[in-house]
């Protein structure tokens, strides 16, 4: 298992440094996601949006154990984060659909299954993580425009996903590139830019889905 420690396969503009932290830049800003998920979980008040905030505060701990330590396991556990954010709104989607079938524990439960079985063929060759990645967020966004459930919230969500993705290849492909900028990154701003994209993800379906307290009211009124 040594080859798990082993420098990540996938490198981005910011120099590796050497000592505990190999990317300052791109390990603090982090901190986007994971304050992101601390707010959904104080304001959620379903299963699966609080998945969602624990989906956003794992991606901000796993990507910034990942720029850190600049090793594969950092890498893989990164790769996981961006899969269970993707697949919980999905499972948002089929939950507002049809709020019955399937219910919450078997929906989470997809997505925790789905997100380790994505995650293991993205470790086998980081090739497949953005593609199979972008095909899932493709399928996201054509079914929530064929729900016609839009809200600012989801304009917001899709067009600051959008930048973020754009900052995360100018990145990449060392396009827009400074090595011995290790305050703020283009690959930083992806990362600050998802902590809003998961909080407008998060009021997008909140806003469209009845409070669970009136579900249980309309519930009773049926019994009765």
């Amino acid at each position: 298992m040594e080859w798990l420690l082993e420098p990540a396969r996938m490198q981005f503009c910011e120099r590796t440094l050497d000592g505990p932290i190999k990317h300052p830049a791109d390990t603090w800003t982090n901190i986007g996601p994971l304050v992101a998920g601390i707010f959904i979980l104080i304001y959620a008040n379903r299963p699966l949006a609080r998945l969602l905030g624990v989906a956003a505060m794992w991606t901000g701990v796993a990507s910034g154990y990942f720029h850190a330590s600049n090793t594969i396991l950092g890498e893989t556990l990164d790769l996981s984060g961006m899969f269970m954010f993707i697949l919980s709104i999905a499972a948002l989607q089929q939950q507002r659909s049809d709020p019955n079938r399937p219910g919450n524990r078997m929906l989470i439960a997809i997505v925790l299954v789905s997100t380790l079985l994505l995650t293991g063929l993205s470790s086998v060759s980081t090739a497949f993580a953005s593609p199979m990645f972008a095909v899932i967020v493709v399928i996201v966004v054509a079914r929530g425009l064929y729900d016609s459930m839009l809200t600012r919230w989801a304009y917001a969500m899709v067009i600051t996903f959008l930048i973020a993705w754009g900052f995360w290849w100018l990145d990449y492909m060392h396009i827009v590139c400074h090595p011995d900028n290790h305050i703020l990154t283009g690959h930083g701003l992806w990362h600050l830019l998802n902590g809003v994209v998961f909080w407008c993800a998060f009021r997008h379906y909140q806003s469209t889905m009845p409070d669970p307290a009136t579900e249980r009211t309309e519930g009773q009124l049926q019994d009765d």
